[in-house]
């Protein structure tokens, strides 16, 4: 089956254009399923539900002058599927650390652009189980309808109902679009614009130039916060959001570093699209970016959770999302040299980018294979160090680490940071 030809949307293109060699436009997914996965087994699957549903995944990006010039989705007349899809063991003992050893030696290697822009890595021999370490990238969708391709290859449904308990970020965008015609928002509107133009980014260890490392903690079970949530009226992604502002204070105290600003900024995607079935001509980005301001000033874990929590509710009353996706569109369509100055400009003010995404509340299985973990990070641009992955699926919560070395040289910190503060946290829950 082949596609048809299409131009490539101005807010595809600018993901395009922002490969750097230091920072690739790459969404990476990981997820681990119990037990050796097959290779035929899977490839006859990645034909069946995403080749063949979203013709995509057949093309790459080439320049052209007729009908008009510009970038076109063409079918890639070489197209390979054992080019795409790669076959590696892990040494012995094929722990953690082994398996975080691989994905960082992908980190900094682009896609071939020649063909389409994706490739996807069977790890076998991971702790008795396979990792599927997935690279595509950004121009061909956004990161919440690629883990949704992805998932499409899982043999249950996903969940789309968002509930009280797990409601993730998800409903941010959807929430300021439709409250852009309320009065009162709309005159938030310059105020959100102003933040957008003259917010910056302290200086801190994080703004250093970039080598990549993926490291992430063991799996946090949500059953585990609901007292917590329940004593402070706050939802999941505030308690977890705020366990990450904690990490990050307590790394910047241990490198001697003065956490007493107000914050440190970080870039969170939102999705626009809705919980719709997703079809082929639904891939490209349909996301929005807004800035969250971590507290990393407060001492206090309960301060921090409380002015999070905050923080995300004036995010969900806000049109920057609305607006933000308003700008990517105005970038796609500036010459290419304006484009990459102005992506930077903005990128520059966070210092990384934060996803958070809701996956599916039953446990999947992939070719009869049990799923028991998933990240997906999005991509870091101009000299951002930071990007944090934070998956809800089947009840528990998988937070995952993409840092530049040169910045975080200990990511692992990061890591041992966020348990330590939901432990806290969930301590003080328990107190009267």
């Amino acid at each position: 089956m082949t596609g048809a030809r299409h131009a490539v949307r101005p807010v595809d293109d600018v993901w395009l254009a922002m490969d750097q060699p230091d920072n690739l436009m790459v969404v990476e997914g990981l997820m681990v399923v119990d037990g050796e996965l097959d290779r035929d087994t899977y490839v006859r699957l990645l034909r069946e539900r995403v080749l063949d549903r979203f013709p995509r995944f057949r093309q790459r990006a080439r320049h052209a002058w007729l009908p008009w010039p510009g970038q076109w989705w063409e079918d890639d007349p070489s197209f390979d599927l054992d080019r795409h899809v790669r076959e590696v063991r892990l040494p012995a003992p094929g722990n953690d650390a082994a398996l975080e050893d691989h994905v960082s030696s992908c980190l900094s290697r682009a896609l071939d652009r020649q063909h389409p822009p994706w490739e996807v890595h069977l790890v076998q021999g991971y702790s008795g189980g396979t990792a599927i370490y997935t690279r595509l990238h950004h121009a061909l969708a956004d990161g919440t309808a690629l883990l949704r391709v992805i998932l499409s290859l899982a043999d249950e449904e996903l969940a789309t109902e968002a509930d009280d308990d797990r409601p993730g970020l998800l409903e941010v965008g959807r929430s300021a679009l439709r409250a852009l015609p309320g009065t009162a928002r709309l005159l938030r509107t310059p105020m959100v614009a102003q933040h957008l133009l003259l917010a910056h980014r302290p200086a801190s260890p994080l703004s250093v130039p970039p080598r990549k490392r993926a490291v992430w903690t063991p799996s946090i079970d949500v059953a585990d916060l609901r007292e917590l949530r329940r004593a402070t009226g706050t939802t999941v992604t505030d308690v977890v959001m705020a366990a990450l502002a904690g990490a990050l204070r307590r790394w910047l105290l241990a490198h001697g570093a003065d956490p007493m600003v107000d914050a440190l900024p970080t870039m969170v995607p939102v999705d626009l699209r809705g919980s719709a079935a997703l079809r082929a001509e639904d891939l490209g980005n349909q996301f929005a970016l807004v800035l969250l301001d971590l507290p990393v000033g407060l001492d206090s874990a309960l301060a921090r959770l409380e002015e999070t929590a905050a923080r995300m509710r004036a995010i969900k009353d806000s049109p920057e999302a609305w607006l933000t996706y308003s700008l990517l569109e105005g970038m796609g369509l500036m010459h290419p040299f304006l484009r990459v100055h102005a992506t930077n400009f903005f990128a520059r003010k966070a210092t990384g980018v934060t996803t958070s995404v809701r996956g599916p509340d039953q446990p999947l299985h992939l070719a009869g294979l049990p799923i028991t973990r998933l990240w997906a990070w999005a991509p870091m641009s101009a000299d951002q160090s930071l990007s944090t992955s934070i998956v809800g699926y089947a009840g528990s919560i998988h937070v995952g680490f993409k840092v530049d070395t040169v910045a975080v040289p200990d990511p692992e910190t990061l890591v041992s940071g966020l348990r330590e503060e939901l432990e806290e946290l969930t301590a003080l829950a328990r107190q009267p």
